[in-house]
């Protein structure tokens, strides 16, 4: 299933129609459609465009600090932050979202709650013999959370897997304290609601920034906004799919 969810996504991409529409251009020996596709990539990787609609994924609700967070049973971080890469020393993780990880430390030693589950994230096409919540339960202990108050889920491939798991830790109808990416909080939220949770959500690693005003610069494409549309456009489908499933 896992596969699936990855790679169906992949054919209603933006990147994808613009390919349909060159390759029907093409085909037909008619040249709007490859204006089309040309305009279209122009417009998809401005950041004015792109930052526009990640906003619309994300939410424009400020962070939040742990003193405006109301204690739970459990802060539960989900995964996706790591990523493990061949070194002179076998398999070496590196950040690619931190945020998360800080955000569930920094959540504990406030006091919030009294334990901190982080997920056995692994993807079936990883190799390693570590899952994420091994790595950031070594990262937690060495940023002196205690042994005692981390817990680990069972192996898990996506968000729904997440919910299951945890469930089957704490049980139902527990108020927990959920830490993932603005993102994607609001489908987590609603997917561990429909396992019987009371969320607080605790979103973070927000990927578009607030204060900056509007410049020449954002009428100008680059990749990374159009990284970033393709990585919003992915999470609609994700909702999409979840509320009609």
């Amino acid at each position: 299933m896992i596969y699936l969810n990855k790679i169906l996504p992949v054919f209603v991409m933006p990147i994808m129609l613009i390919i349909y529409l060159m390759i029907y251009g093409v085909w037909k020996k008619k040249k709007w459609p490859i204006y089309a596709a040309m305009i279209g990539l122009y417009v998809f990787s401005t950041p004015i465009f792109a930052k526009n609609f990640f906003k619309l994924i994300e939410g424009t609700a400020p962070r939040q600090t742990p003193k405006n967070v109301s204690n739970a049973e459990a802060i539960v971080v989900l995964s996706g932050m790591i990523n493990q890469v061949k070194s002179t020393n076998g398999v070496y993780p590196e950040w690619e979202d931190p945020d998360r990880f800080f955000a569930g430390v920094q959540l504990y030693k406030a006091g919030k709650a009294s334990k901190i589950i982080f997920t056995r994230g692994k993807l079936p096409w990883n190799n390693s013999s570590l899952t994420e919540g091994d790595i950031l339960k070594k990262f937690a202990l060495e940023n002196g959370i205690p042994d005692s108050a981390i817990v680990l889920t069972d192996n898990v491939e996506n968000t729904a897997d997440e919910a299951k798991a945890v469930v089957k830790l704490l049980g139902k109808w527990k108020h927990i304290i959920l830490v993932t990416s603005s993102y994607h909080m609001p489908r987590s939220k609603k997917i561990f609601e429909t396992e019987d949770f009371i969320v607080q959500p605790f979103k973070v690693d927000y990927k578009v920034d607030q204060l900056n005003g509007l410049t020449f610069m954002d009428f100008l494409p680059d990749a990374e906004s159009f990284r970033l549309l393709n990585m919003g456009y992915r999470e609609l489908i994700g909702r999409v799919i979840y509320y009609i499933f």
